[in-house]
């Protein structure tokens, strides 16, 4: 008797996707990490809190790209993120740094940045994640993202979030 092997090539059986469960599980990853955007806005080192808010809009794309089954790459997300961040300009930004500045003043300091700061993460995060969303589902993809065309579209999702944000803050608040 010969001893003899089968080989045995690994075959992906693609399955059909549901779009609509595709959907709306995007969207429970957006709004899980828009709590988690606005929960390291509250950390009480500045740098750190923007350190942290960088990541978890990261572990978002992350998990976005495999909601859609797209390979995720930080090295192409990271730039993304940054720029798009950038994009908003001096008038959106320095209330961020000087949230996170004003930190160092003890007490009231604390209170006052750590609540401005999470709510504008979180209204960031909300337009990182679905800016993302969007170009996953027409079927992009970390490669083809068209930064310049997408920086209008965030401005929009950031004020979008912002209105979100403070929506959610009132429910919370009244019950």
């Amino acid at each position: 008797m010969t001893d003899s092997t089968i080989d045995v090539l690994a075959v992906e059986i693609e399955t059909p996707v549901d779009a609509a469960a595709q959907l709306a599980r995007a969207h429970e990853v957006v709004k899980h990490n828009v709590a988690w955007s606005a929960g390291a806005g509250m950390l009480p080192i500045p740098g750190l809190d923007l350190v942290a808010i960088t990541g978890v809009q990261l572990k978002m794309i992350n998990e976005l790209c495999a909601v859609y089954g797209i390979p995720f790459k930080k090295s192409l997300a990271r730039p993304i993120v940054i720029s798009l961040i950038g994009s908003l300009g001096a008038s959106m930004l320095a209330p961020v740094l000087a949230s996170t500045t004003f930190k160092l003043v003890p007490g009231i300091g604390m209170l006052l940045s750590g609540t401005a700061l999470a709510a504008t993460s979180a209204g960031i995060t909300y337009a990182v994640g679905n800016l993302f969303l969007d170009h996953f589902k027409s079927g992009g993809n970390l490669e083809n993202f068209n930064l310049i065309g997408g920086r209008g579209v965030f401005k929009r999702k950031v004020k979008e979030g912002m209105t979100e944000t403070e929506t959610a803050k009132e429910e919370a608040a009244t019950a």
